[in-house]
């Protein structure tokens, strides 16, 4: 038994360096994130007047995440964001670099930020910095980026487990503040969620709060009621506002289930619906949130 343990333990070792297992079992191993690694980020911007302007790099080397920055508002322009990725096993060794930290700046990171002036950061478009790495390991670690996303507006969250909002949001021509584009990335493997058993509390009460027709929109959305006077210098953020009421719901009835049962979104001002959702936090305190 000790002869088997030790035979494992050396494998293991050795597969951390030079990849003997078959890849079912180097995938299973917990120091091992299943799935793709970015490699690069690329923004490409085009004309929407030009047939010939493309926003779309090589299919066979990127992958577009299919949201216009401009959310198709741009009166001249339209802009993506496309990333590089791979499977570990294929990245080649002393050539393919993985992306281990990633920031939005006018300035060079190693110049902007204290601690970072040994650091090699490398600039794309749109106000991104990334920082790259060869070494074997980093692309096993948890520092490694394996997912990017976009998310808009001044006053959108990221309530991903595992997810960081980057800020602040892109540098881009004309990118209005209500709708701006915000990168999201996702280090390591995808968080497991514990998903909480709805029970009856020990007074045998159950307490369900209906949340319905809150009208979001993508940004801080337009107030239909007058505003009072005075309040917030005369500047109405309504869906700001209301996620505020619904926050003071919920701690004041601490209800065991949150129901959300239609027209949370506001079709017309929502062009981006994940960024509009993104604000009803589903790690909230109450049991489960249903999405209707």
């Amino acid at each position: 038994m000790a002869l088997l343990l030790l035979i494992f333990l050396a494998a293991v070792f050795l597969d951390s360096r030079i990849d003997i297992l078959p890849e079912s079992i180097h995938n299973a191993l917990p120091a091992h994130h299943p799935g793709l690694v970015i490699t690069d980020i690329q923004v490409t911007t085009c004309s929407t007047l030009n047939p010939l302007s493309s926003c779309r790099l090589d299919v066979e080397k990127w992958h577009r995440v299919e949201k216009d920055l401009y959310l198709k508002k741009g009166w001249l322009s339209a802009a993506y964001v496309h990333i590089k990725r791979k499977k570990e096993e294929e990245l080649v060794a002393g050539k393919d670099k993985v992306i281990i930290d990633v920031r939005i700046s006018r300035l060079d990171p190693s110049v902007a930020e204290k601690g970072q002036g040994n650091e090699k950061w490398e600039s794309r478009q749109g106000g991104i910095w990334i920082k790259r790495s060869s070494k074997r390991h980093d692309s096993d670690s948890n520092k490694a980026v394996t997912a990017v996303d976009v998310l808009f507006g001044a006053d959108t969250v990221e309530p991903r487990p595992g997810w960081q909002l980057l800020d602040p949001a892109l540098l881009l021509q004309n990118s209005g503040e209500l709708q701006e584009p915000r990168l999201s990335i996702r280090r390591g493997k995808p968080a497991t969620i514990e998903r909480p058993v709805v029970r009856i509390r020990k007074d045998g009460k159950f307490k369900i709060l209906q949340v319905a027709d809150l009208h979001l929109s993508t940004g801080v959305g337009e107030c239909r009621d007058p505003e009072p006077k005075g309040h917030n210098g005369g500047k109405c953020d309504a869906d700001t506002r209301t996620l505020e009421f619904v926050e003071k719901i919920l701690e004041s009835e601490k209800p065991d289930l949150v129901v959300l049962s239609g027209d949370q979104v506001n079709g017309e001002t929502a062009p981006d619906g994940q960024s509009v959702s993104a604000p009803i936090d589903p790690t909230c305190q109450c049991s489960k949130i249903f999405n209707g």
